[in-house]
């Protein structure tokens, strides 16, 4: 068995980070592929493609948000090629299936294989290329799901990154052996009113008790301050300071940047989310700070201050 398990705080370097585009490593390309739209960065001969799975209600635009924008920079930047496609299911609820790791019985893992087999005809991979995945709350469960189905089609699926998504019941035992499972690579919110991280996190330490390989972290909920607002872009530090003032005035934050909302129930669920929306002064910028709060607070929302570990993850298992 080999686990770990961290819990830290979100990064002060974070508000320093750049606002990454979703190139610099070759050309980004968008494409209608089988019916789906598609968005990729693929370098000449990359180290590895990394499949990118929106959460619920999202699409291949998932690609394209600030902080998975931060985590592809990295991996652009060291030879990974990135894809992302939607789901099938296009009406509500918008989701992946995760329901099955068979492409006969789920089609968004068919149409996964079939655009991987498209990458290698068309000269983008080959066949030797490793795979990874990443996703966000449902496409965290989709990543484990096709990270299975996809090894089990005879893919070279190195490990699984799972942003506060579920560990679903057909990829993990007895549906899956855990000695046949990636390696994972797992981030929980310890407020998180969407996805338990209790839940999730018994069921990683049940798969590494039986011989996965899972490295779990769980960041506590920070204080925030004007720099909490530094990836947000076009933001100066005279803005960052108002946007914080503004919380304060609101009384969402108090001075010390300590939160105000919800103290009696911490795990913010979509009611607390819709209350804190209404809260957010009103401004140009009012979701992008609201994302960041919930980073802050560590709620359901994808972040991008585990990206170097990340990658290390990803580096550690590409040449298994």
């Amino acid at each position: 068995m080999r686990m770990a398990f961290a819990r830290r705080e979100v990064l002060a370097g974070l508000a320093a980070a750049p606002a990454m585009g979703f190139a610099p490593a070759g050309a980004e390309v968008r494409e209608t592929i089988e019916g789906r739209p598609t968005l990729r960065n693929i370098p000449r001969k990359p180290v590895g493609l990394v499949y990118l799975f929106h959460g619920t209600g999202g699409s291949e635009a998932f690609a394209t948000r600030r902080h998975t924008r931060i985590l592809t920079g990295k991996l652009l930047a060291r030879g990974y090629g990135v894809a992302a496609a939607p789901s099938g299911r296009r009406t509500a609820p918008v989701q992946w299936d995760l329901g099955s790791v068979g492409s006969a019985e789920n089609a968004d893992i068919a149409y996964m294989l079939a655009l991987h087999e498209t990458l290698i005809r068309r000269g983008e991979i080959e066949r030797a290329t490793p795979v990874f995945t990443t996703g966000m709350s449902n496409g965290g469960g989709f990543a484990n799901v096709f990270g299975v189905g996809a090894l089990r089609a005879g893919l070279p699926v190195r490990a699984i990154a799972d942003y506060m998504g579920p560990i679903p019941a057909a990829a993990r035992p007895p549906a899956v052996a855990a000695r046949d499972y990636p390696p994972m690579f797992l981030v929980l919110g310890e407020n998180d009113g969407l996805v338990s991280a209790q839940t999730v996190g018994d069921v990683a330490r049940s798969l590494a008790e039986a011989g996965a390989t899972v490295e779990l972290h769980q960041p506590r909920e920070q204080a925030v301050s004007p720099a909490t607002f530094g990836v947000i872009e076009g933001l100066g530090d005279e803005a960052r300071r108002a946007i914080f003032q503004g919380l304060v005035d609101a009384a969402v934050l108090d001075a010390a940047g300590r939160r105000l909302v919800f103290r009696d129930r911490p795990v913010l669920g979509r009611p607390e989310m819709a209350e804190l929306a209404r809260m957010i002064p009103a401004g140009p910028h009012s979701r992008d700070v609201m994302d960041e709060l919930l980073i802050a607070w560590s709620a359901h929302q994808m972040r991008s201050d585990f990206a170097d570990a990340q990658l290390r993850f990803f580096e550690r298992h590409r040449g298994r």
